[in-house]
């Protein structure tokens, strides 16, 4: 074995941590592409908060009108000319490490490793520190300086993740690039937005489905192919090592022999390969029970501080309206002739009672709407009609109600009219 290969077998043996260079979405358009910017610089979130992009070419971006102009210098840029777009503008990944790692030498590496691989690209980065491992997003103009547009493919990805790793360890931070597989593990191959899901609790569609698949082989009574495959797999990656377990066991050197020990370690500890179904079947499941009890389940609401409204005088009118209505039992028959004999006019606390709901049904309206003049008016008309001392006059206040509603109709009307062409601000 050579000396490189011996240098990744110790690390794999050890378990030393692995690289992650992820791509995390494609930007269609300059308005995409400056939202990325803005999200990666935290643009907007405050002072102390807001991070520079770094960019290419060795600058800094800190100004919003900065990254708009190169957010369009891509656009026109991509489109070069045509009237269609024809894919992407800009393309997003992710460059992360464990928790524990240094930041300012994560993203000395990640810079490095950008200038190289994308030399004849622009491109932008930022380091965000703000979880709980270290990451750097990287933003990459889709067409090279050269007018050529590029599609990461799996390979590609494989080869980032290399370059990555070595810029790390040429920082003093263990990293390796290895494949899953080799580490016996089953690649799920996950996207972001599944991986976020399950970080909140919730449960992505991709488990539904495993886990469905892993009840209807149980159902069945048959095991799932998918883990005779891993089997078959794995022994291959195990057979491998014991090859190159054998050939440092033969090694004259000493620290040869150490690699082999520690690979035998590895192979001997190695887990067993697990298909995703399985895995599902042991995550949670939400299931249609589960659902229909969140939909008859209220979901908890925030309660805001909001100031109490001010008062409208329908809680006056509501109460006067009772009273109304107790002499109204013992007046029955002058009320119900007001309009002349056999009318259907009617009774004073009848009307009253209807201007109450309209005001409490002009919903929308601000405080200082609702506490205007109609509440001043109403509260003097009652004041007027319930003063015990004086005999009320049933065809006045018949009349001053009837203007009263014609005052409120029109009100709301204008009200309408005035919030037609936009909210009420």
């Amino acid at each position: 074995m050579s000396g490189r290969a011996v240098m990744a077998t110790d690390r794999t043996s050890r378990r030393v941590p692995e690289a992650i260079v992820r791509i995390t979405g494609r930007q269609h358009g300059g308005g995409h592409v400056l939202a990325n910017f803005a999200y990666i610089s935290r643009l907007g979130y405050g002072d102390g908060k807001e991070l520079g992009l770094e960019t290419s070419e060795g600058d800094a971006l800190r100004d919003g009108r900065d990254m708009q102009l190169l957010a369009k210098e891509w656009h026109d840029f991509d489109m070069d000319g045509d009237a269609r777009r024809k894919g992407a503008t800009s393309i997003s990944m992710i460059l992360s490490m464990p928790t524990g790692t240094d930041p300012k030498r994560l993203k000395a590496a990640a810079l490095d490793f950008a200038h190289e691989e994308f030399a004849n690209r622009s491109w932008v980065a930022a380091l965000h520190v703000d979880r709980d491992h270290p990451h750097v997003h990287l933003t990459i103009a889709r067409r090279d300086h050269d007018g050529r547009r590029f599609h990461p493919n799996r390979d590609d990805l494989f080869r980032y993740r290399q370059r990555f790793a070595e810029k790390l360890r040429g920082r003093g931070i263990e990293a390796n690039a290895t494949p899953a597989r080799a580490r016996g593990i089953d690649p799920r191959h996950e996207s972001i937005a599944v991986i976020k899901m399950r970080s909140k609790g919730q449960v992505p569609q991709l488990d539904k489905s495993r886990m469905l698949r892993a009840q209807r082989y149980r159902t069945q009574g048959i095991a799932d192919p998918v883990r005779a495959f891993l089997a078959e797999r794995q022994a291959t990656v195990r057979a491998t090592y014991m090859r190159s377990i054998t050939e440092l066991s033969a090694s004259p050197l000493a620290a040869d022999h150490l690699v082999a020990q520690s690979l035998e370690r590895f192979v001997a500890t190695m887990p067993e390969p697990q298909p995703n179904s399985l895995r599902a079947d042991r995550a949670p499941v939400d299931t249609s029970k589960d659902r229909a009890d969140r939909r008859t389940t209220p979901m908890p609401s925030r309660v805001l501080n909001v100031p109490p409204l001010v008062d409208t005088g329908i809680d006056n009118l509501q109460a006067l309206h009772t009273k109304i209505a107790a002499r109204s039992s013992v007046t029955r028959e002058p009320l119900a002739t007001i309009g002349g004999q056999g009318s259907s006019t009617p009774s004073v606390a009848e009307r009253i009672r209807k201007v109450g709901e309209g005001g409490r049904g002009d919903k929308g309206k601000s405080n200082s709407d609702r506490g205007g003049t109609l509440s001043d008016r109403l509260r003097e008309i009652t004041e007027k009609i319930a003063t015990p001392a004086q005999p009320v006059d049933l065809t006045r206040a018949s009349e001053i109600i009837r203007k009263a509603e014609d005052r409120d109709r029109e009100k709301r009307e204008r009200d309408r009219n005035r919030d037609r062409d936009g909210p009420n601000r």
